[in-house]
């Protein structure tokens, strides 16, 4: 597996479903953690945290998996929070005037403490 593939985990911490994200979301896999959102939203998830720590890169299709994300949370009376925003992807958030368009906490931890 190269170091930029997508990796998703999924864990639980009392009612908050944390979907730790790394590597690179770009146009060949962001689809697939499209579905891999919506799937957990319509399901029935109410609280759910998207861990940015590990992602090395991410291109207008990760922002566009993110939006779409955001209004499915909407339409499912569900939370969709990031965290961990961190250097060069906080800085393309702040490129693409999009920090305002999420709910952005600090680390795993202070969103939890915060969600749960």
């Amino acid at each position: 597996m190269a170091a930029s593939a997508l990796t998703v985990t999924e864990t639980r911490s009392g009612p908050v479903c944390i979907v730790a994200v790394s590597g690179r979301i770009d146009s060949t896999n962001a689809n697939d953690l499209l579905t891999r959102l919506n799937n957990l939203l319509t399901s029935g998830e109410k609280i759910l945290l998207v861990d940015l720590q590990g992602v090395l890169y991410l291109t207008s299709a990760a922002f566009r998996v993110l939006l779409v994300a955001t209004d499915e949370a909407e339409r499912n009376a569900a939370r969709f929070v990031l965290c961990s925003v961190l250097g060069q992807v906080r800085e393309l958030f702040e490129m693409g005037g999009l920090l305002d368009a999420f709910t952005i906490l600090g680390s795993r931890e202070e969103a939890v403490a915060k969600l749960g």
